[in-house]
């Protein structure tokens, strides 16, 4: 079905569908001023408008032509369920005791089939183990101010050639550490980035000498830092889909968590406090949204819920993000075009992951638990 509206400013516009008891999942192409945009709904609760003036001073009309494109129609517990969820396949984990060393793991990553976890509690800030059997190699990277020492490092980690890269926040400096299983921790370049801003949260790598993360401008989400050092801010926040009192800022309100596809071409962001999710591609064109659930359900709630608690990973196939059904942890895979594929139930509470897609396995571990990594295969 084809809708017209017509604007008086120019406003953005998100069109919520409700047929009965059933919901309809469908793609939502916007187009006005020369702008066009992708949206998946998925179980919306009622037929709405919802309207956010973006620029007040405009005084012509914008017609937004909204062409529904309908993909598939499920029938849905009004309260409970929700559209077009892949039903959770079980999964039970092997644990692999370790020495009891794991403290409170800020982030584990994969480099050069190397399982890592990053304390930042930890004097030493990094562990090493040999995958796939997790054995224990070798630990490295002292905490300090020294030349070769490291202040906090932001969560995301990205493999190069030779080991990892990571941002340290407190001195806008990129690092290059070349390791090997031998025990090889060598710090061999770094990079101050120029930009007026402090610290760089959420910080993303992306391809062409670029880096993404989170604006301090209150109007938009992200800045994007090109190789030229140039920024520019972008992405609006989504609108009145949380309470908001007054003095809150945005990037409180809306907290996420983001990832980079390895070949550093797209980013993906989780809402903590809504289940939604966004892609990006590496210039900041935003190619999809995704609402998996009533979101407007947290305008009225004092308490807000916590629906992705913790950081996602990617590989160039698949996103990887925790969340939770009933209590019981829930790993939601998605693909790089917005498709949720699969969910699977895990047997053990864990507090952060990894996925290798060369053993096509999940390794985890519980921020409470020091000796324990879990595994998990994975079917896909």
């Amino acid at each position: 079905m084809k809708m017209m509206i017509t604007l008086k400013q120019e406003e953005q516009v998100i069109v919520v569908i409700k047929n009965g008891e059933k919901h309809q999942r469908m793609t939502v192409l916007l187009y006005g001023g020369g702008f066009v945009r992708n949206v998946n709904f998925i179980g919306y609760w009622k037929l709405s408008i919802h309207r956010r003036v973006i620029n007040s001073d405009m005084k012509y009309s914008i017609v937004f032509f909204f062409l529904l494109s309908i993909l598939g129609v499920s029938c849905v517990s009004h309260k409970e369920q929700i559209v077009d969820l892949p039903n959770p396949t079980s999964l039970l984990a092997d644990s692999i005791t370790t020495p009891p060393v794991l403290l409170s793991v800020t982030r584990l990553f994969i480099v050069h089939d190397m399982l890592v976890a990053y304390e930042q509690r930890k004097d030493t800030l990094f562990s090493f183990w040999k995958l796939p059997e997790c054995q224990y190699l070798f630990n490295a990277g002292v905490k300090g101010q020294g030349p070769n020492d490291f202040l906090i490092l932001d969560r995301n980690f990205v493999e190069s050639k030779e080991g990892f890269k990571v941002f340290e926040l407190p001195s806008n400096r990129v690092k290059e550490l070349k390791i090997d299983s031998s025990g090889t921790f060598k710090l061999i370049s770094e990079q101050r980035l120029k930009v007026n801003q402090m610290p760089l949260n959420r910080f993303l790598f992306l391809a062409d000498s670029s880096y993404c993360f989170l604006s301090q401008d209150d109007k938009y989400e992200y800045t994007l830092l090109d190789k030229k050092q140039d920024t520019h801010q972008f992405s609006d926040y989504p609108f009145d889909l949380l309470k908001k009192d007054k003095g809150d800022d945005n990037n409180f309100v809306y907290n996420k968590l983001t990832v980079s596809k390895p070949d550093g071409e797209m980013f993906a962001s989780f809402y903590v406090y809504i289940k939604m999710m966004r892609i990006y591609n590496r210039h900041g064109e935003m190619l999809n949204e995704i609402v998996l659930e009533h979101a407007n359900s947290s305008l009225d709630n004092e308490e807000k819920i916590t629906y992705y608690p913790y950081p996602p990973c990617a590989d160039n196939k698949y996103i990887y993000v925790l969340t939770k059904q009933e209590e019981e942890p829930i790993l939601e895979v998605w693909t790089w075009n917005g498709e949720l594929v699969e969910r699977y139930s895990l047997d053990k509470k864990i507090s952060n992951f990894v996925v290798s897609n060369k053993y096509h396995t999940l390794y985890a571990v519980n921020k409470d638990i020091e000796d324990k990594i879990y595994v998990y295969k994975l079917p896909l």
